[in-house]
């Protein structure tokens, strides 16, 4: 390929986004932090008038610039400022959940009802013992 073709290629990206900057007009982009977890993304895609599009982008997380596709969440101004909000909220309600003690009571429990159920199968049968699959680590 010449560098005739490239810079054809070139100027038909920008003739290209030229034209799709009209259908444009009006949205915004609201880029989404890179870890959001994605119960967070559906949540507010589902729950606000805003679509996800993957855009692309420059990054640096390493020192060194890379191209790569963002994810975007595009919508009317005052609809990607609400979701921006929304979308920092949901997140601190997501930590909290992942902080919260609930989930290591439920195992506690769950754990605590296993053992049970296994001494009392060995003292009903004392055989099956030789049937448990066990590491030996």
């Amino acid at each position: 390929m010449d560098s005739t073709n490239i810079e054809n290629d070139d100027a038909k990206e920008i003739r290209e986004d030229r034209e799709n900057r009209g259908d444009l007009e009006g949205l915004y982009d609201l880029a989404i932090p890179l870890s959001m977890p994605i119960t967070v993304i559906r949540e507010l895609v589902e729950k606000f008038d805003v679509e996800p599009v993957l855009r692309p982008g420059k990054m640096d997380m390493t020192g060194e610039v890379m191209d790569r596709e963002i994810l975007v969440l595009r919508g009317d101004l005052e609809t990607v400022k609400a979701v921006e909000k929304y979308m920092f909220e949901a997140l601190d309600r997501k930590i909290a959940e992942w902080n919260s003690t609930d989930k290591e009571e439920k195992y506690k429990k769950y754990y605590e009802e296993q053992s049970r159920l296994r001494l009392k199968e060995v003292k009903d049968n004392p055989d099956a013992v030789s049937n448990w699959e066990l590491t030996s680590d």
